[in-house]
């Protein structure tokens, strides 16, 4: 049993299954295809990043509303872990609806000599994007637990999950790349778009928050050194 797992956080996981079920309808309404596969592929592929976004941003929020930002936040815990999970159903989902789940054929072009060949297009650079995201998700999954905050202590547990700016940014070119390969509609480009921008513009207001925070600490304790 997972630790602090009390109605509150009942109540966000039922909201981010919700929130996840919602999407996958959405991506019914547009895709109107028989295909599940396709559905959640597209579904899961943008629920993720949305998420992924959401749990970017709540670092910034909660140093709005206070002087520090606690290593453990269960909301920006718990919306990564479904992050997380969209993200690796994502792949499930990929995996059977483009190549029936012959995974080799998504990084490799075999040649009619039988010679193999890694498989650099467009959709081959993005698929080894996305495995190096999927190695990510799945290792921030893992340490996600209490378990992994008890072993881990503090200090390096944050350290670790700060890897999710760089998840982030595997699954932005990921998802842009895939926008181009597919010729998705502008929207899904602007959209993408417009949550790199408001990622970007959080971390930039939560970086100087914290540094004024620091600077004030520090500041106060030099005048409480130079009163004694």
């Amino acid at each position: 049993m997972i630790a602090g797992f009390g109605k509150a956080r009942l109540l966000t996981h039922f909201t981010l299954a919700l929130f996840t079920v919602v999407g996958c309808y959405l991506a019914f309404l547009y895709t109107r295809r028989g295909d599940l596969t396709y559905t959640l592929t597209i579904g899961f592929g943008y629920i993720c990043l949305a998420l992924l976004v959401i749990s970017l941003i709540i670092g910034p929020l909660k140093l709005l509303r206070q002087r520090r930002n606690p290593v453990n936040v269960y909301l920006r815990r718990d919306v990564g872990i479904w992050s997380g999970i969209t993200g690796c159903l994502h792949v499930i989902a990929a995996l059977l609806d483009h190549r029936g789940g012959q995974i080799l054929e998504y990084f490799f072009r075999f040649t009619a000599d039988g010679g193999i060949m890694p498989l650099l297009n467009r959709s081959g650079i993005a698929n080894y994007i996305g495995l190096a995201a999927t190695i990510l998700i799945v290792l921030l999954l893992v340490t996600s637990t209490d378990f992994s905050l008890r072993r881990l202590k503090g200090k390096r547990w944050k350290a670790l999950q700060r890897l999710n700016y760089v998840l982030f940014a595997l699954v932005v070119f990921h998802t842009l790349i895939y926008q181009q390969v597919s010729r998705r509609e502008r929207l899904f480009v602007e959209a993408t778009t417009i949550l790199i921008i408001v990622v970007l513009i959080a971390q930039i207001v939560g970086v100087y928050l914290y540094q004024g925070y620091q600077n004030h600490r520090l500041r106060k304790s030099t005048v409480k050194e130079a009163t004694r």
